[in-house]
């Protein structure tokens, strides 16, 4: 789990609720009050404590194997992070990408399509959300958005604000689909699927599948599965 946050809580009540039993939680930050309306795992106690120690605690009082990480991971650091993951872990891993950093999505995408490794992609703002789930087959992320916007161009949710329930939707689907994926690691019919939300219509879009002809991280996929059955 990168990323303890609004989209982090729900999707963590989600795996709780599902018989998740072993969690890495990893986030740099603290609890902080005006977030708890979004931030559904902490209380007005949690204020100022680590989040990703917070909710491992908090996981591991349900008879959760949880273990925190109070770090910042950077895009940088993603392929030595996805690495060490499926080295301590096993190709069975699934990764959730529950930031607010559009950068760190499109490397997590990267380094997990390589290593194909399953990853949960979400975002949301506003009245909106989107999930998509990658790795060993379909679409990737970089197929639907092509590379993160510029810095100044991406709204952040004190400028563009954010309703509880819309990040607590996406979470809960993310933490859906990742079960999904951990259940059933050969069906491959979830992956390159994105699901739009829009909490303002009630209305949810599932979109391609497929992954993009020039996409770069799939031609590389692509061209490694063929070159490995040869």
């Amino acid at each position: 789990m990168i990323g303890a946050g609004g989209l982090g809580c729900p999707a963590l009540l989600g795996l709780r609720a599902a018989g998740a039993r072993r969690v890495l939680v990893v986030d740099p930050d603290r609890v902080e009050p005006s977030n708890l309306h979004r931030q559904v795992l902490y209380d007005l106690g949690d204020v100022g404590a680590a989040k990703a120690e917070v909710a491992a605690r908090k996981l591991a009082a349900a008879g959760i194997d949880a273990r925190a990480r109070v770090h910042r991971l950077a895009p940088a650091d993603v392929p030595a992070f996805v690495a060490e993951l499926v080295s301590a872990r096993g190709p069975d891993a699934v990764v959730l990408e529950c930031t607010d950093a559009p950068a760190l999505k499109f490397a997590m995408n990267d380094a997990c399509v390589a290593a194909s490794v399953p990853l949960v992609i979400a975002a949301a703002l506003a009245l909106t959300g989107h999930v998509i789930a990658v790795g060993r087959a379909g679409g990737c992320y970089r197929c639907v958005f092509e590379a993160p916007p510029p810095v100044e161009l991406v709204p952040s949710c004190a400028s563009a604000g954010v309703l509880g329930t819309a990040v607590g939707t996406t979470g809960w689907l993310q933490a859906a689909i990742a079960v999904q994926l951990a259940s059933a690691p050969a069906d491959q019919g979830v992956l390159g699927r994105l699901h739009v939300l829009d909490l303002g219509r009630g209305t949810i879009r599932t979109l391609g599948g497929r992954s993009r002809g020039d996409c770069p991280i799939c031609s590389a996929r692509t061209v490694s599965s063929v070159t490995t059955a040869t």
